[in-house]
């Protein structure tokens, strides 16, 4: 049932409209192709090689921090139904999540148009990167679970995990190359679970190889978040009506 509706809502969003989600995919790829040609110039990166790199992280990264985002409304959004009809809470998080699956699968034409281009030629290794999203996916369904009751109860916790999004984004290699820190600040990437959340997906995409140590990371803090956000669903489930 959930997917039927992310299905609808994405019709919703761009009913009439001639091309619509790939008017998502074209804003993005645009963007990935205009700063992806300025952060090479300023790193002093091959184009052919830091492009494919900042492109996977960038479409990966857009799909974790939109579903967390769209979370933080994942009850709110849908007050009258909730209101009105008893469905599993799991189910409304279900529907933004598959919501940004469809989209991420739109935005994934860029991949093939970049990596088609400018290579590295793709190996039977690429199939990995569908366990790895799948993983994201359930990591992002626990961060989902977990701020959407917070930013239900409080209100201006949506613009605070907004703010925090965005310094994720320039603290997660994604404009940047893990090896740019040195040892002396290495931590930064190992430490963060967003980072060995898109390697496990952007590794055998772009280097043909299984990140054994990001798996590792990714499957630990996954459970942990799973953990979290099932046991604060079932605290708070009913009154969530309530805190509408």
């Amino acid at each position: 049932m959930w997917a039927l509706l992310a299905w609808y809502d994405i019709r919703q969003r761009y009913r009439r409209s001639v091309l619509g989600p790939f008017w998502v995919t074209i804003s993005t790829g645009v963007m990935i192709g205009t700063m992806g040609l300025l952060w090479s110039v300023l790193f002093k990166n091959d184009v052919q090689s830091y492009l494919p790199f900042f492109a996977v992280g960038s479409i990966v990264w857009t799909f974790y921090s939109t579903q967390i985002n769209e979370a933080c409304t994942g009850f709110t959004q849908f007050e009258s139904t909730i209101k009105q009809i008893r469905f599993p809470m799991g189910v409304y998080l279900l529907r933004i999540l598959m919501r940004n699956l469809i989209i991420l699968a739109h935005n994934c034409v860029i991949l093939v148009v970049v990596i088609g281009i400018l290579g590295p030629m793709p190996t039977w290794h690429v199939l990995l990167a569908i366990p790895g999203l799948f993983l994201g996916s359930l990591a992002m369904l626990g961060i989902s679970m977990i701020v959407s009751v917070f930013c239900t109860r409080f209100r201006d916790m949506p613009m605070i995990i907004q703010n925090a999004t965005v310094v994720l984004f320039y603290i997660t290699p994604i404009i940047w190359r893990p090896n740019a820190l040195g040892s002396k600040h290495g931590w930064v990437a190992e430490y963060n679970p967003f980072a060995h959340l898109i390697e496990i997906v952007r590794a055998p995409i772009i280097s043909g190889y299984f990140p054994l140590h990001s798996w590792i990371w990714s499957l630990a803090t996954t459970f942990v978040f799973l953990v979290i956000g099932i046991a604060l669903q079932g605290r708070f489930r009913d009154r969530i009506a309530y805190w509408l």
